[in-house]
Order: structure tokens, then C-alpha cells, then sequence
């Protein structure tokens, strides 16, 4: 290495660069060492003299020494933290330990709920949910749509979605945009797949913060029936005929706000969502609010658990303003398709639910029965 090529820090140092180069190794590491102590000093020579530290009395200090002393021959013993838990010490590892007095918040006590508004939200969502409904109209429209290719789009979307790893919410918006571009545009057979992929693109834009599929990516899983292009200008194709309107509510997400109410264990909310995805295939079930959609699979989800009562009329209807006889219809169509999801052609979401992660709760069977009500449902 030549002189003009030492880094900065070496160049900066007072030696004579010839005779260093030409010593020998021993000679060149103890100049080396000499360099660092000498610039080490310099720099603790810059620093600002430390304060003196504060000398305690004989009492002080033989407290500090008892302290100490409990310390080593008491490995275990707590040490309070100021938020109520113990942190004990043992064989060199500390793990936090739960106090008595401790408790996990509640999400009552949750601010990030804002359960102080939470009447006001839910009017505003089941308002929503109400203006939000489907005419029935789509497939009248339609000249070369039918409700089977509707069915093979949405299964494939799923698959999709799940692929992706995705926000469970943008499922819901990407079904939605779908199902709503049908009633206000004639679509041909040959970009009914270029409008879903664009309707997930748009709803991965609008839901999720890092998981947004690039538009290569999209290409890709549509086997490049669809160049970049034309993804994009589907994409500004729906929102000009939604008038930039994507906001909505979904069954998925008044099913979050009537967990608590409804006192779901995981397992019972889990199968509450495979009920109402398994619903977004079937074209007849979006004559159902989103309202009734999420408060149906409570419902019968209590009824297959054998939970009572299946619908709290103190809790349950003044939140979702549903009677059971409101439920009762749509509960039963929801009980028709999980008994029929062996006999379906499309099997994405029983396959997505059919892993640990979802607590396996698509592999849940129901007897059939002739004389079947939800009064006597068995799994």
C-alpha cells in the first residue's frame, strides 16, 4: 500500500512514514501500539473531568454491603419493578414473573379500542353495513359472467390472498370491489381475471402497510395472461366507476367488535370466520348484511358448541340490534354449506383452515340429519 493510500486515521498520526515501511514487523507493531496510546490519551485528554463520586458514610455503606450479601446467597429473591412484576434471578438468567397482584389488562382498559365510542362505532358500522348491500342485479347484467366462474374467480383470489400472506381484511375488500364492479360494468370472459387481480391490487393498497404484492408479482401468478400495463389501467378502470368509494364495512371485522360481547374463545372465533369465508363464495349470500353474516355465525356457532343461551338477548341483540328470528334463516344456510364442503368443487379456504394455524377448524364435521334443525345440531 502506498502513502496516498492510508486511511485518514493512520495518515493523521505523527511517525515518519519511510522508516516505518522499511522496519521490521516487531518493530513497525510496537510503533503501531505506541500510535494508539498515543492518540488514546489525546482523546481522554478532551474529555470533561468526571463529577467525583458521591462517598457514603459507615451506616450507607454497611447497608449497601447487607444488601449485597442478601443478593448472592438468595438467588431467587424478587426484585420489584414498577409495573407491578417481579423480576427474579436465577443462575444467571432473568425471567419475568407474574405477581399476584398483577392482572393482564382488559380491553376495557384497552385506550386503543376507545371503548368510550364504542356505541357510536357500531350504529355507524351497522348503518353502513345496511347501505352497503348488493342489489342482486349483477348477473343480469352480465352476458358471458356466470355465478360458477364468480365462485372459480373468489376461490382462486383466496388461494391468492393466503400466498401473499395478507391481511384478512383485505380479502373482504378485494370480494367486495369485485362483487360491485359486476353490478355497474359489463365484463368479458377473458378479463374477469384481470379485474380480480386489479381488485386485489387496489385492496392491498388500501389495507395492508408492508405486504403490498408488486405488480410484477401479479403478472406472474396470472401465468403472464396480463402485462403490467393493463393491470394498471384495470386498476384505474375501478376506481373511476367506484368514484374512489372503497370504504365499507365487512362481516369480518363487526365480527371483531362482537367477540367481546359474545365471549368467543379463540377456537369459536376461528370457526366464526371460516363460516362467513366460506359464505363469500356463494353469490346468494350476499343478500345478507354484513351485520347479520357475522351475527349468524355467532349464532350457530353457539349452537354447535351447545352454548347457552345461543343468543343473549340483554347482550347480544342490543349490540347488534338483531332478534334471534333476524339470524335464524341465514344460520341455516351457513349450516347448509359447512355440511356440504366435502361435496365442493372449491376447496381453497377449507384447505387454508385445515391448518394448525387456523386451529384446524375446517376438519369440525356436523351430523346430517333428516329431520335437521339448529336445535339438534351434533358435531
Amino acid at each position: 500500500m502506498k502513502a496516498h493510500q492510508i486511511p485518514r486515521l493512520f495518515c493523521v498520526a505523527d511517525y515518519d512514514k519511510e522508516n516505518f515501511y522499511c522496519a521490521p514487523k516487531h518493530q513497525r507493531v510496537q510503533s503501531s501500539v505506541a500510535i494508539r496510546e498515543k492518540s488514546s490519551n489525546s482523546f481522554h485528554s478532551m474529555m470533561p473531568p468526571q463529577k467525583p463520586q458521591l462517598k457514603l458514610n459507615e451506616e450507607q455503606s454497611n447497608r449497601t454491603r447487607e444488601v449485597i450479601q442478601r443478593v448472592k446467597t438468595d438467588s431467587n429473591m424478587p426484585i420489584p419493578l414498577r409495573n407491578g412484576r417481579n423480576l427474579s434471578i436465577t443462575s444467571g438468567v432473568t425471567t419475568i414473573l407474574s405477581n399476584k397482584t398483577f392482572q393482564i389488562p382488559s380491553k376495557i382498559e384497552n385506550p386503543q379500542l376507545v371503548n368510550a365510542y364504542k356505541n357510536e362505532i357500531v350504529t355507524y358500522m351497522r348503518d353502513r353495513s345496511c347501505k352497503s348491500n348488493f342489489k342482486m342485479t349483477a348477473f343480469q347484467l352480465q352476458t358471458e359472467i356466470t355465478e360458477k366462474m364468480r365462485s372459480i374467480l373468489l376461490d382462486w383470489l383466496v388461494d391468492v390472498h393466503h400466498k401473499f400472506k395478507l391481511d384478512p381484511e383485505t380479502l373482504f375488500l378485494t370480494i367486495s370491489i369485485v362483487d360491485r364492479v359486476l353490478e355497474l360494468h359489463q365484463i368479458s370472459k377473458s378479463k374477469f381475471q384481470l379485474y380480480g387481480v386489479a381488485a386485489l391490487f387496489i385492496a392491498s393498497k388500501y389495507e395492508e402497510v408492508y405486504s403490498v404484492p408488486h405488480v410484477r408479482d401479479l403478472v406472474y401468478v396470472c401465468d403472464n395472461a396480463y402485462p403490467k400495463e393493463e393491470i394498471l389501467e384495470a386498476e384505474g378502470k375501478i376506481i373511476s366507476l367506484l368514484s374512489f368509494d372503497l370504504l365499507t364495512t365487512s362481516p369480518y371485522r363487526m365480527l371483531n367488535v362482537y367477540q367481546e360481547t359474545a365471549k368467543l374463545e379463540q377456537k369459536n372465533f376461528m370457526l366464526c370466520r371460516y363460516l362467513i369465508e366460506l359464505s363469500l363464495l356463494e353469490y346468494p349470500m350476499i343478500q345478507y348484511s354484513n351485520n347479520v353474516l357475522a351475527s349468524a355465525a355467532i349464532y350457530l356457532v353457539h349452537k354447535i358448541r351447545r352454548i347457552h343461551p345461543s343468543w343473549s338477548q340483554d347482550q347480544m341483540v342490543s349490540i347488534t340490534g338483531l332478534n334471534e328470528i333476524d339470524i335464524r334463516t341465514c344460520a341455516k344456510e351457513m349450516c347448509n354449506l359447512l355440511q356440504g364442503q366435502d361435496k365442493k368443487q372449491f376447496n381453497s379456504i377449507r384447505k387454508k383452515f385445515s391448518q394448525p394455524k387456523y386451529l384446524e377448524v375446517s376438519k369440525i364435521r356436523i351430523e346430517k340429519r333428516p329431520s335437521q334443525n339448529l336445535q339438534t345440531l351434533q358435531y
